[in-house]
């Protein structure tokens, strides 16, 4: 039986999700210039080369426009780059693919990185919406790490003395670090030698479980 053939979006769709795309664009790297209080929607559409109107029909609110940001930026990346990469992995190497993968976002994407820790930077502010998101965001990652820890150890990989969420928090917050460190002084600190750091540490808080033993048969 022939397989269907693929549903290809029509000429309106496509210029959608084109204009859409220049206008996340467009609203990142005004993050990453000045912050979440330059994104304005007017300079937004002025950056991609739109109107004001269309940035407000397509998200509605600035607000509306932050979260399909970082959804894109979080989400998209967990879907399309992370999961498919993780897919048959299990143990540390989770984690170590997890940081493999951020160091290549940020050289792929350094404005999107930039702006995205920005952001979270910036939910410390008293910016109701952004402290939500991000705090739900980490909320969100520690439980995964935390989840990847706790299989690794029923796994019999990790060993059963490690408490999950007490190193999720510390991954957690040393990946946060990391890049903090290195977008205040990447000379000194470049984001690839930060990353390792963190591999390092990783294996530190998550030592393999002991091998079992079994006790041999005695010879007659």
């Amino acid at each position: 039986m022939a397989s269907p053939k693929p549903v290809l979006p029509t000429p309106k769709q496509a210029r959608s999700e084109v204009s859409t795309g220049k206008l996340l664009d467009a609203a990142a790297e005004l993050i990453s210039e000045g912050g979440y209080e330059r994104m304005t929607l007017a300079a937004i559409g002025k950056r991609a080369g739109y109107s004001h109107g269309l940035v407000t029909a397509r998200f509605g609110s600035k607000e509306g426009l932050l979260w399909a940001l970082v959804d894109r930026m979080v989400n998209e990346w967990r879907a399309d780059l992370l999961g498919p990469a993780i897919a048959d992995q299990s143990g540390t190497a989770v984690l170590h693919t997890l940081i493999d993968e951020l160091a290549k976002s940020w050289r792929r994407s350094p404005t999107r990185m930039r702006a995205l820790y920005i952001l979270m930077f910036e939910a410390l502010l008293p910016v109701p919406l952004l402290h939500e998101r991000m705090a739900a965001l980490h909320e969100d990652l520690r439980r995964s790490v935390a989840d990847t820890i706790a299989r690794s150890i029923n796994e019999g990989i990790t060993s059963p003395d490690v408490d999950a969420a007490a190193a999720a928090r510390l991954i957690v917050g040393a990946l946060r670090g990391a890049s903090y460190q290195s977008m205040l002084d990447p000379a000194r600190v470049p984001i690839k030698v930060a990353l390792s750091d963190v591999r390092v540490l990783v294996d530190t808080l998550l030592p393999n479980a002991a091998p079992s033993r079994t006790k041999r048969p005695r010879r007659a």
